[in-house]
Parts: structure tokens; sequence; C-alpha cells
């Protein structure tokens, strides 16, 4: 089984898929685990960051400079065993031809990485590169604690990654990381149940209905908005404008709210409940939507060969997240070598494969063209091509509960759409008052 649970979820059901991460470190060459202590004369990935500029040719790091230049690349991570497996593979690959680079691994509490992180980068030390949750990047950024990777990555690479998982860590002003992988949110189906995939939600309707007899269900569908956010971006909506201020409140966020209704006009709906993902297992409900950690217990639960990842129709869509490797602004020129050297290894198609070892850490590659041979891997990976990017600005925050609100309202006690997303904006734009103040 290809795709594996990572066992860092804990809000009812949606709160065990937010703001995971996994995070590997490597640090200043001259440096040891205790990122507290002092560090060499730093130099920064951009004039802005410090006051020691790096030159503007634009350094581009390449085996033959690394192997110039030793240095120990520390990693601290939370991995589990088998993500730590998949992560010696590729620096194993690594030192075949870096032979000059030693590794220091060291293990750290997920909860614990980022502020470790915040607390020597402000000292104007830490390690080279943070792989972390994409939603620590405006962050981070904007307090100078890691680097805009704009005139150091090739549009070559750039055209390669997942657009969605990009478009989360790049915006007008930075390309803030680079993600390692993707996650996020998926249409599963019982094959036995619903024999194809529907290309529209109108289709999904219908072959729901049809399947609908006696004890089985067509489908039992979240309206959450972590599960059902998507679909208002592929019908044409957005959640929020570059700035974090809400832009739901139009005739597409109408058009949203109405087809979350129709399906509860068709099918069981819930929101952020376990019902329909249980039911799904005990093989009575045709198709549900979910988190891609939930895919190893659905196919032990009806057969690898009975459940099935479906494209998203052409309306509808899931929010993607990924692991997102940072570069830290306080670098030596040749840290910033070693470091940005092997941020681009950890994207080349050698690492991605490694990290997508099914028996591993069975990872979805950020890089589209990987092929993968387990099959429910590759449909997770076709289906992510047309995900939503989770928005990962702060004001995110704060939108949360005033939509689920006005979803339930909508969904649940026939509200009308419009008066709910209006209630729900104006919410939202008093709460981003209070936390722009604070």
């Amino acid at each position: 089984m290809g795709i594996q649970m990572n066992g860092r979820f804990s809000l009812a059901k949606i709160g065990r898929y937010l703001s995971i991460s996994i995070v590997v470190i490597v640090s200043a060459c001259t440096s040891n685990s205790d990122v507290t202590n002092g560090t060499p004369e730093i130099a920064t990935i951009e004039p802005t960051l410090t006051t020691v500029p790096v030159a503007t040719s634009e350094p581009q790091p390449t085996a033959d400079l690394v192997q110039e230049l030793p240095c120990t690349i520390s990693l601290w991570h939370s991995f589990d065993q088998e993500e730590i497996g998949s992560l010696l593979d590729v620096s194993s690959a690594y030192e075949e031809f870096q032979p000059d680079v030693e590794f220091d691994f060291m293990f750290s509490p997920h909860f614990d990485l980022k502020e470790k992180y915040k607390e020597a980068a402000q000292a104007g030390g830490g390690p080279a590169i943070l792989i972390g949750s994409a939603d620590w990047g405006p962050e981070l950024f904007n307090d100078a604690l890691v680097g805009n990777l704009t005139n150091l990555t090739d549009s070559e690479l750039l055209d390669q990654i997942n657009s969605a998982a990009l478009s989360s860590v790049q915006n007008s002003k930075a390309l803030m990381g680079l993600p390692l992988n993707v996650k996020g949110v998926l249409l599963f189906r019982n094959a036995n149940i619903i024999p194809e995939g529907p290309r529209s939600a109108g289709e999904l309707m219908e072959y729901v209905q049809a399947a609908t007899q006696g004890e089985i269900i067509g489908a039992y569908l979240d309206y959450g908005l972590y599960f059902s956010g998507g679909h208002l971006e592929a019908r044409g909506g957005s959640l929020m404008d570059g700035e974090g201020n809400p832009s739901f409140n139009d005739a597409d966020g109408i058009s949203w709210m109405e087809m979350l209704k129709a399906f509860k006009e068709a099918f069981p709906v819930e929101q952020n409940s376990d019902n329909g993902t249980n039911l799904f297992r005990e093989g009575r409900v045709g198709m549900v939507i979910d988190d891609i950690s939930s895919t190893e217990g659905l196919a032990e639960a009806i057969g690898e060969q009975s459940l099935k990842i479906d494209p998203w129709p052409d309306d509808m869509s899931g929010y993607i997240q990924s692991d997102v490797i940072y570069l830290n602004a306080n670098l030596s020129e040749h840290d910033l070598d070693c470091g940005y050297a092997f941020m681009e290894h950890l994207l080349s198609a050698e690492a991605q494969e490694l990290f997508s070892n099914p028996a591993k850490a069975g990872f979805i590659p950020a890089i589209d063209e990987i092929e993968l041979s387990d099959p429910l891997q590759a449909q997770a990976a076709l289906a992510f091509q047309s995900g939503t990017p989770l928005p990962v600005l702060p004001e995110m925050t704060v939108y949360w509960e005033p939509i689920n609100i006005a979803l339930q309202s909508v969904v649940e006690f026939d509200a009308d759409p419009g008066e709910a997303l209006t209630l729900a904006e104006q919410s939202i734009v008093n709460r981003l008052v209070q936390l722009r103040q604070e």
C-alpha cells in the first residue's frame, strides 16, 4: 500500500488535516546540533534581509562546486519510522556524488520545531534548510527568517512542480520555498457500488441516485470548509484575495452554496464528520471526500482493487497542502551553496522517487512527471493536478468558523445563500481588524 498515514492528525475531523508538517533542517557547516550557538559571519540571500548582501551574480550551486566545499548537513526532523527510511535513502544517494558531504540527523517533535527555528534564526543563526508546513511561509518570510528563492531557482525546475502546490509558496513578491510533496483532499470511490468516476457535480448526483438502494448509499459527502472549499475555486470563485480579505460573497459563492444544498437533497451530507467514511469502510457507501491520510485504511477495509481515487469533476476540487523546503535567510556564501544544492536534490527525480517508495514514506511527489508504480498513489497524483491550494495566509485562521456556520445554515437550515455569505463576510472583516491589530 503506497500512501502512508502520518499519525499527526487530531477539531472534530478537520483538525487532523491542518498545519501538518515534517521538518528537516540543514545546519551551517561550522555549527553543531545546538542551533542556539553563535554562527560564522552571515551573508544573506537577499540584500534586504541583512546589511551584508550576496553578490548580484546569483549563485548557482553545482555538484562540482559542492565537492570542493566539504560540509556537514545536520537534519532535524519529525519523521515517522517509514519516512526516516526514505530520508536515509535520499541522503545516501546524495553522498554517492557528493563524497565530501556528511549528515547529522536529529529528531525533534513536530510541535516544537517552528519555534526552535524562529528563536535560532532571530538570533542570526539557525540551520540552513527548514522543511515544514506551507502556512509557516508568510510569517517566516515577513519576519526575514527565510529567504527569497526567486533568483536561485530556474524556471525549468518550477515548471515541473505541481502548480497548486507551488502557488502556496509563491506570490508577486517572492518564492518563499519549494514544496517537497503534495497531500490534501481527495474523492474516493468504491468501484463495486459506482463503476465509473463522475465528470461533473451533476453526473455525480446521477450516479449516486442510481446506486442508492437498500442499505447502499451512493455518496456521503462532507461539506465542511476543508472538504468543500476547493469546489468554490473550481466554480470560478475564491475564498480570499491576495491580502487575505474576503472575496467569496458573490455569484460564484452563491453557486457553491447552492451546489452543496443540492447534494443534501440527493444524498446524506454532514459537516466535519467521520460518519460517511466509516460507512464507506463497511462497503455501504459509493463515494466520500476525505484526506489522503485515510487511503490506507480505506484500502484495507474494502480492498485495494475496489478503491479508486478519481480526478476531480470539472466543477469540484479539493484543497491541497505540502511540506515545504525553506532556506534560512542568515547564511554565509559557503552554507548557501551547500544548503541550496541539497535543496535542489530533494526536488530531483531520484529523490522524489525515493520519497514515494510505498514501503517507506509513500509521499505523493511534488514533481508531476514522476512515474508511480502503486496504483492508488498514481491516482492521487493525477487528482492533485486539479487540486486547489489551501490558503496559507495568517488571515485564514479567522475564516474557518464563520464559513462553516454559513455552510451549515444553508445546507441544514435552508438559509438564503446570499444572506449567509454576507453574515460570514461581516464576521470575518471584524475578526481581521482584531487580528491585524495584534
